[in-house]
């Protein structure tokens, strides 16, 4: 069983439901941390729907037993399709605790498992297919410009060398073959890469812009979205969005400066350490 603690549960709640009698949607489900603490804000005319890619919430979804929620397997992209107009929108990016904590999902560079990191299992392309059939640029582009990673071009001549030998087959491998390679001593040298990954496997950045564009469309007069990032890649997407023309088109205004965490939250629970809430009203 797996256990998650929400990220600024506080701040999204007082920043997303302003209306209790409202209709919001959350968009990472998760394990449903954040769905549970909205419903208890919503009243009985309140209603809440939950989204997520990954089949493996819906189990957790449907242990929810409230008539005012409703669940659906869907990605950022498809949100339009809810044809629902909502009072605000929720999006906490990045990986959940269920997917970083399941050796087996194969996105931590901590855990042994296989390279796989979909988010949705039933996606073709897996990490191990992509790692050993990819070019050498383009592995280089993508731990550049999703990992931000100094050591790209030299990690991917590597990487190509040696799976002319040993093709590469879990976690642990790749993590110990960059760890080998690098110098880094403020955090593990295999975390810029495995990000990349993860995000060029299931196309995240495409996501996350879809989604907030459509979010923008789907928002009432009033409507808040609400975004949580955990690194600068997120955030700066998030950030360029709710300043471009796009937004301002679609009568979205930021509000207020970046939300972090307390001390005290970062104390309970580090894996908040990095997030940042970013805030937008719609105005009509």
């Amino acid at each position: 069983m797996f256990t998650h603690q929400p990220v600024m549960i506080n701040e999204t709640i007082k920043n997303l439901v302003h209306d209790p009698a409202g209709t919001y949607l959350d968009c990472t489900f998760g394990l449903g941390g954040h769905s549970k603490k909205i419903l208890e804000n919503l009243n009985d005319d309140g209603r809440l729907i939950a989204i997520d890619r990954d089949k493996e919430t819906v189990s957790y979804s449907q242990k929810i037993k409230d008539k005012r929620f409703h669940f659906k397997n869907l990605n950022f992209s498809k949100i339009e399709s809810l044809d629902t107009r909502l009072d605000g929108i929720f999006f906490d990016l990045g990986n959940s605790s269920m997917q970083l904590d399941d050796p087996e999902r194969g996105f931590s560079f901590q855990k042994d498992g296989p390279l796989d990191m979909r988010m949705n299992k039933e996606e073709e392309i897996t990490a191990e297919q992509w790692i050993n059939t990819a070019t050498e640029k383009e592995i280089s582009d993508v731990l550049f410009h999703l990992g931000e990673e100094r050591k790209s071009r030299f990690y991917a001549k590597k990487i190509v060398e040696s799976r002319k030998k040993t093709k590469f087959k879990s976690t642990a491998q790749l993590s110990l073959f960059i760890q080998k390679y690098s110098s880094s001593q403020k955090r593990h040298p295999a975390t810029n890469v495995f990000r990349a990954i993860r995000m060029h496997i299931n196309n995240e950045i495409e996501e996350m812009i879809n989604g907030f564009k459509s979010a923008a469309c789907l928002l009432k007069q009033n409507g808040k979205l609400i975004i949580i990032s955990f690194h600068s890649i997120e955030d700066r997407i998030a950030k360029n969005f709710l300043r471009s023309e796009e937004a301002k088109n679609l009568n979205l205004k930021k509000q207020g400066k970046p939300i972090k965490p307390t001390i005290n939250e970062i104390k309970s629970n580090p894996r908040s350490r990095s997030a940042i809430m970013r805030i937008a009203i719609k105005n009509v």
